[in-house]
């Protein structure tokens, strides 16, 4: 799975972004930690950036959010296409978005139909530090 890299900021005023890359071998419903938002920080943008395009047999979606709220970030995020593909609910709500704590951020595979045999990507989380 990689090494998580704790919450952190770069300490100035920039866009931080998390990002881990995924593959085909996260089935129907596998689930891949993305990083560790900083307390206190506003997500901005979640996107996947599809450079092999999924092709389970009904559907190529992902949701990214949390533990407590999978698809708090992005929901129905297409990855049957190559491309820079953006979430549909980021933002959702203001405890979402300005997390108390430091929140681990996870990357869900909800595709149907046939076994994958292709698919290959990176899970983007934009954040601005704010604490």
């Amino acid at each position: 799975m990689g090494t998580i890299i704790p919450a952190r900021s770069s300490g100035d005023q920039t866009i931080n972004y998390l990002r881990t890359p995924i593959d085909f071998s996260l089935g129907y419903t596998g689930v891949k930690t993305v990083g560790v938002l900083p307390a206190g920080s506003i997500v901005l943008r979640t996107y996947v950036v599809v450079t092999t395009a999924f092709n389970a047999g009904s559907t190529n979606t992902m949701k990214i959010g949390t533990s407590a709220s999978d698809a708090s970030y992005g929901t129905g995020i297409a990855l049957g296409t190559a491309g820079v593909i953006t979430g549909g609910t980021a933002l959702a709500t203001a405890t979402t978005a300005t997390p108390a704590a430091d929140t681990t951020i996870i990357a869900t595979s909800v595709s149907t139909g046939t076994a994958m045999t292709a698919g290959a990507g990176y899970v983007v989380v934009e954040y601005l530090p704010v604490a």
